[in-house]
């Protein structure tokens, strides 16, 4: 430890994985094993591996010679009285007598073997060297005689088998790896308690095979984890019979295992979830817990792997307070602690001994296709703005703070952005919504194209839109100033500037729905009958529609008020004479104007026009073809004489009144409701003029309407009822609802503002009080429906004896009336269905009348006035903000249009993005960036129009696009010499010139451009991007030169996976994605299967794949050790190929940031090593740094725990450092060469840094109260 002293307490620096991975033990190189180990598995041990077994023989006393005392909390002392007692610093306890600690419970300890260095080997030598003495037989059970297990103070049955419990997806490779390397031990896969009590043996069955027939027996933490009730004694209570049946126990827990191992032991966490209190339950001799990578998310874990091995005084959840003491304060007992029990070798310790197959490491950097270019370019801008930044990391606003949460917070959304972006523009849940919904699962770099053309030419629509209301503002001012006698004419001339400009609109929104029309065979008639169509039947005629109808409102309005302009001028005497030839050719300028904005503005109405008057014509053709629904007559039923029947008769009369006197009603309403709708629209009547209270005046007739419609569709309820007898509780609510709010609304008490919100109240309280009537009626008269049952029960209760008797008489009058009754019920349910298809079409109806008044009075707001009274003098505010206004619009509409015609340049090539050099149309020389080139440079400064149509240009005009040739790059990454002087400046200037990553490291020379040549000529059937393009035809290449070969496919996000998983498809590619059932096995048998798709978030702990020889790394990563997980699963030992991992990139992108940020951290750890051991270039060069090499992967899995290093849910990926957010969005665009972002940067990490010692001192402020409080 290394205290730190402030304000007079020792506070201790913070704890950190690095301190238990210095603390456990690692045996010596010069450490020698006698024969023993060597023939005791089929495979030979490496030595290492023998010493590894040695050392666990030795936890397990028994080969080997006893331990030297091990780990102990107390030191021998004298009390008062001179008598001996022990001294437990840690517990603040004194014993009079030896205490028992861990190293007197525990045998057995953590076995913590790096990545790749054979842990399963190394525990199956310890089985096969370590058995059981045999154990004594009862004759009565057959199996071993029973012993108490002091932990539980149960009576367990002794067995020899050694207990491996598993994740479930590392299982199978147990089974093979015992079948390869010990085939003599006898194995057994537990899956738990079956449920069917017939296919399974009985318990005792099952535990006298457990305890005696098996050397080894495989089980899972899943199936731990179900068992977990059948594991725990369950709660007393108080029961008043006892139980019938016997509670099932797990065999697991009646079993004392002679050994139980935890494989990938960091799942038990801190001992809390099911699986783990099962592990800690189990009866065991000797525990041993396995991982290479034992702190899973802190320092928890620790505990927990002690509360798994019994060692006090950790052995118990409850342990946690003492825990964090020990860590905290007692530092030394802590190393000393797993210094004895724990053991761990890294391949940097024992490179000497494995003598793995090389691996070469090459990085392949991969230019953007243009297309992505672009869509990379517009993010990282639409960055720079959201940040508030320049493109090269500059500050664009005064008094920018870097370390601002908010700022951090969207330099960290957008970095995942871009980097998600690199992979495909469809990863991520951001840039997905960006792209916008489609049908297609995964985009093409054309559909990309599409989306970027559409979205642009959106962006286009609103900009003129903007432009215009902008200009319309300005020209509004203008007109407006009442001390200017010429305002109406300077106002005019802006109105036609802007008028000349929507005209231009309308013609290119005309073309491109006609070009769309023609290209979907279908005509614009056809589009806006909802028979055939609607105008949304297709997203594009959709949104070309829109525009268009857009384009003539804003035509409208421009001609509109060019009208007014002509009227005031020719009626301002000041301007022009009554009568003279000027105010003759103002009228006929204002006749011909105001002729011009009706035409426009029936043309933007027509299609709802079209509707209602198609709508309106059905409600007439009802009537003019005799098809509206009639109601059916009701004719009284005969009396006859009958005695019986005579009831039925009574009734019917009085139900039949109330049914024809609703009949009426129903009538007389629906003739008013169609009387309603059939009225002309506004624009239809040619004599009528519009004055801009259209949509006013048609909300009266439309309250007419609503409450028509409420009160005949409660009316029809009755109707329905009366037929029925079915009830409407609903409507009948929303009735008597309807004539409270009625009664609110007259009552003279209530303030205007207090009064309920309602339709024509004075209407519907009449026809709400007349149906009101009918409701009241229902009860007393039933109905049609009611007396048919009546009349089948007295038919039912009657004989049809022989006529003439009183009895078949009245038989038969009885089935007359049922028959004539039915006759009324079909008729009037036929009409009832009629009537409701009527109403509907009548809502329908009102509907589109409504859509169109509200469209005439959006027209007609368009168009009112600027202000009610002319201003006293310019108002140069608001000319000043209009004329801002203008010129942003302007630039950013100059701009977006050259944006559009270099995306639809991209598009009419036939290959979709460059292919081949690009010639200046100036000086005919092929060129990069466009923009930057001298002779444009010259040209620009000269002429200033366009080479091609002569047309004068601005800045706005230029569009900065970069083409690159679709060269592939790629670097083997070779190791330094033993110097490690840093490159020179030039050096890493010229690598950035070359278009490769900058030698920050000068480890990199360029491999044969043979392979990748190859690689590029291969044919895809589509293009999903250049990354995934050159991955796929890598790996097709991988499949023609090195048949049988299968590769890893590694990302950091799941979501690029998914991605790449459909296009692997497509290119007939198959794969395997771990995670999903059985894919690790189909991945080593099935020959089909080309790669396994690996992402970080997916546990892949324990899992061998030797069997690949190629890595795929998607990305670079600046945690290391996550890349690391993956290359471990292929670099191990059972390896017997070199293999190959290749990390792709994009240059010119934040990914060559974040890589230069990776390699430098490497480089820090390896240059530290070749200096700290003076390793000389001569001795074995290469060689010690390679070892170096190994040493900084070793201490980059140790660094911290993997779940620290990605961010949580399913879709983040690594954790990105505050520090290391600018580096990686700025490293590559040249802001490391502005002394502004400099300061503002360095302020940023300096003030970082001191929060971060804040905090650290707070907490071990905290950490120092805690225990003076528990001393």
């Amino acid at each position: 430890m290394h205290p730190q002293k402030i304000n007079g307490r020792t506070l201790h620096r913070r704890w950190t994985p690095q301190d238990f991975y210095e603390s456990v033990h690692a045996t010596s190189n010069d450490e020698v094993t006698d024969a023993t180990y060597d023939s005791v598995l089929e495979s030979e041990l490496y030595p290492f591996q023998k010493r590894a077994v040695k050392w666990m023989l030795a936890r397990e006393d028994t080969m080997q010679s006893p331990r030297d005392g091990g780990t102990t909390f107390s030191t021998l002392a004298t009390d008062l009285d001179g008598n001996a007692c022990y001294v437990d610093h840690m517990q603040g306890i004194v014993f009079a007598h030896p205490p028992l600690d861990g190293e007197q419970s525990v045998s057995g300890g953590i076995l913590a073997e790096e990545m790749g260095l054979g842990k399963t080997v190394e525990l199956m030598a310890l089985i096969s060297l370590n058995s059981r003495p045999k154990l004594t037989t009862t004759k009565v059970s057959k199996g071993p005689d029973l012993v108490m297990d002091n932990y539980s103070g149960n009576m367990v049955m002794p067995s020899r088998a050694t207990l491996i419990i598993t994740p479930a997806s590392i299982l199978p490779q147990w089974q093979t790896e015992l079948n390869r390397h010990a085939p003599n031990l006898s194995v057994f896969h537990y899956q738990g308690i079956t449920a069917d009590k017939k296919k399974s043996p009985s318990a005792d069955a099952i535990l006298r095979d457990l305890a005696t027939k098996y050397d080894v027996v495989l089980s899972t933490y899943h199936t731990l984890a179900r068992e977990v009730h059948f594991a725990e004694e369950p709660p007393d209570r108080n029961m008043r019979h006892q139980r019938k049946f016997e509670r099932k126990r797990s065999p697991l827990v009646q079993i004392e295992w002679w050994r139980i191992c935890l494989d990938e032991a960091q799942m038990v966490e801190s001992g809390v979830t099911a699986a783990a209190r099962v592990a800690c339950r189990l009866p065991r001799i000797h525990s041993w817990a396995v991982t290479g990578t034992p702190l899973r998310k802190d320092i928890q874990d620790l505990l927990g792997l002690l509360i798994f091995l019994r060692y006090k005084p950790f052995d118990d959840v409850s342990s946690g307070r003492l825990w964090g003491h020990l860590v905290r304060s007692h530092r030394h007992l802590f190393r000393k602690l797993f210094g004895a029990i724990a053991l761990r070798h890294t391949k940097a310790q024992i490179r000497d001994e494995l003598h793995l197959p090389a691996q070469k490491r090459v990085v392949v950097t991969v230019p953007f296709s243009v297309v992505e270019q672009q869509n990379y370019t517009t993010l990282f801008n639409e960055m720079c703005e959201e940040v508030g930044v320049n493109e090269d990391g500059t500050p664009a606003v005064e008094f920018w703070n870097p370390s601002e949460p908010a700022v951090i917070e969207k330099m960290r959304t957008y970095l995942s952005r871009l980097r998600q972006t690199c992979l495909h523009p469809q990863v991520g849940g951001k840039n997905r919504r960006a792209l916008g919904k489609g049908a297609a699962p995964l985009r093409t770099v054309a559909e990309v194209l599409e989306v970027m053309i559409e979205q642009n030419e959106t962006n286009i629509r609103v900009e003129e839109r903007t432009l215009i209301a902008a200009s319309l503002q300005h020209a509004h001012i203008l007109g407006n100033n009442e001390e200017d006698v010429r305002r109406s004419e300077k106002a005019l001339a802006i109105y036609e500037q802007v008028l000349q400009s929507c005209t231009e609109m309308v013609k290119s929104a005309r073309e491109q729905l006609a070009a769309a029309l023609s290209a979907a065979d279908v005509s614009e008639d056809k589009i806006d009958s909802d028979e055939e169509a609607s105008s949304e039947s297709t997203p594009l005629l959709g949104r070309l529609k829109n525009n268009l109808r857009i384009a003539l409102q804003l035509q409208h309005a421009s001609t509109f008020f060019a009208a007014t302009m002509y009227f005031q001028i020719k009626t301002n005497e000041a301007l022009t004479l009554e009568g003279s030839d000027d105010f003759k050719k103002l009228e006929e300028k204002e006749s011909s104007f105001y002729e011009d904005a009706k035409l426009l503005r029936k043309e933007i109405l027509s299609e709802n026009s079209k509707k209602a008057e198609s709508l309106m014509q059905k409600i007439r053709d009802l009537s003019n073809r005799q098809t509206i629904t009639k109601m059916p007559t009701i004719k009284d039923l005969q009396s006859l004489g009958g005695i019986e029947s005579r009831r039925i008769v009574e009734k019917s009369d009085a139900l039949f009144d109330v049914i024809r006197e609703l009949n009426g009603v129903l009538k007389d309403w629906r003739t008013r409701m169609a009387a309603l709708l059939l009225k002309p629209l506004v624009d239809e009547e040619a004599d009528k003029e519009i004055v801009g209270d259209e949509y006013e005046d048609s909300t009266k007739q439309q309250d007419e309407l609503y409450v028509y419609f409420d009160a005949f569709k409660a009316v029809h309820a009755d109707l329905n009822a009366l037929v029925t007898g079915e009830s409407a509780p609903l409507i009948d609510h929303e009735a008597k609802l309807y004539l409270k709010n009625c009664k609110a609304y007259f009552n003279p008490d209530f303030a205007d503002e207090d009064k309920p919100h309602i339709h024509a109240p004075e209407l519907g309280q009449k026809l709400f009080t007349i149906r009101k009537k009918f409701r009241d009626q229902r009860e007393q008269v039933g109905s049609v429906r009611g007396l048919i049952q009546e009349a089948r029960t007295l038919e039912s209760s009657m004989h049809a004896n022989e006529p003439g008797t009183r009895v078949g008489t009245e038989y038969a009058i009885v089935q007359r009336h049922l028959h004539s009754l039915q006759a009324v019920y079909s008729s009037y349910m036929k009409a009832l269905s009629g009537l409701e298809k009527e109403v509907e079409l009548f809502r329908t109806t009102q509907n589109q009348r409504v859509e169109f008044y509200r469209q005439l009075q959006e027209l007609s707001d368009d168009v009112g006035p600027y202000k009610e009274e002319l201003d006293k003098e310019l108002d140069m505010h608001a000319l000043d903000s209009a004329l801002q206004k203008e010129k942003q619009s302007t630039k950013l509409l100059a701009q977006l249009k050259t944006k559009n015609r270099f995306l639809v340049h991209l598009r009419d090539d036939e290959s979709g993005a460059q292919g081949g050099p690009k010639v200046c149309i100036i000086c005919t020389s092929t060129f990069e960036q466009g923009v930057l080139t001298e002779c444009i440079q010259q040209w620009f400064s000269q002429a200033r129009s366009c080479p091609m149509c002569k047309r004068k240009l601005s800045s706005a005009d230029l569009h900065d696009i970069t083409f690159r040739p679709q060269q592939l790059r790629a670097q083997e990454e070779h190791q330094p010499g033993g110097s490690s002087n840093s490159p020179t400046k030039a050096s890493s200037s010229s690598s950035r010139e070359n278009g490769t990553p900058a030698q920050a490291t000068g480890i990199y020379t360029d491999v044969s451009p043979t392979l990748l040549e190859e690689i590029k000529s291969i044919d895809l059937p589509n293009s999903y991007g250049t990354k995934i393009d050159t991955l796929g035809r890598h790996l097709h290449w991988i499949r023609e030169h090195d048949p049988g070969a299968k590769s890893i496919v590694f990302s950091q996000y799941r979501e690029f996976l998914d991605v790449l998983g459909i296009a692997l498809r497509d290119f007939k590619l198959g794969h395997a994605r771990l995670g999903r059932p059985g894919a690790a096995e189909k991945f080593k048998h099935d020959p089909s299967i080309d790669c396994l798709l690996l992402d970080a978030k997916t546990d892949s702990s324990g899992l061998t794949l030797v069997n690949a020889t190629h890595v795929f790394i998607c990305e670079p990563l600046i945690q290391t050790a996550v890349e690391l997980q993956a290359i471990a699963r292929v670099h191990r030992i059972g390896q017997t190929r070199p293999t190959m991992v290749w990390m792709y990139l994009i240059n010119d992108t934040v990914e060559e940031a974040i890589y230069e940020i990776s390699v430098q951290r490497r480089l820090a750890h390896v240059q530290g090593r070749s200096k700290s051991k003076k390793t000389s270039r001569e001795a074995t060069p290469g060689a010690a740094q390679e070892s170096a090499i190994e040493v900084a992967n070793s201490e980059e899995l140790q660094s911290a725990p993997l779940s620290k290093l990605l961010v949580a849910g399913k879709s983040g990926g690594e954790v990105v450092g505050t520090h290391d957010l600018w580096k990686c969005l700025f490293g590559k665009t040249g802001a490391g060469n502005s002394e502004a972002a400099q300061g503002e940067v360095g302020r940023f990490l300096r003030a970082e840094a001191a929060e971060e010692r804040r905090n650290e001192d707070r907490e071990a402020a905290r950490a120092g109260a805690v225990d003076r409080s528990r001393g």
